[in-house]
């Protein structure tokens, strides 16, 4: 009885051991939708939309405002996985768009991602894996 006790002690140490390590593994994959809006507005804001051009080459689509504003879109990955088991399919998207608003002077005044999380299953719907952006512009996690 006492030497049950001890290895159920083992297993469940090991268990928590494996789980922090685990943890610790998937915290540093890719920063969070809301860390590389904030990243990449305090590099790219008040800057020319060239600077942007440059970045993430053309973007996929503009639009010219009445206002004379121009907004961009940049699509900057796109990517279906399509999982079958038994007969069973799922198919899920995971895409990175930047958009981002400049003045009529081309100064970019806002700045916005749209992207999934990466990764499935919880983990991945409560973005413990980080976002596409995130991962596609090499941003990691800031501590």
């Amino acid at each position: 009885m006492l030497l049950d006790a001890i290895r159920w002690g083992d297993f469940v140490t090991m268990r928590v051991l494996w789980v922090l390590a685990l943890c610790a593994v998937l915290g540093g994959c890719a920063a969070s939708r809301q860390e590389v809006v904030a990243r990449l507005g305090q590099e790219y804001i008040g800057q020319n939309a060239d600077t942007l051009v440059l970045r993430f080459g053309p973007p996929t689509s503009t639009f010219k405002m009445n206002s004379g504003q121009t907004s961009y879109i940049w699509q900057l990955t796109a990517v279906t996985d399509i999982a079958v088991d038994r007969g069973i399919g799922q198919a899920s998207t995971r895409f990175c768009k930047v958009s981002a608003i400049a003045s009529p002077t081309g100064i970019v005044q806002q700045l916005d991602t749209e992207d999934s999380n990466a990764g499935y299953g919880l983990p991945g719907a409560i973005g413990v894996y980080g976002s596409i952006c995130g991962q596609r512009l090499g941003m990691r996690p800031q501590s």
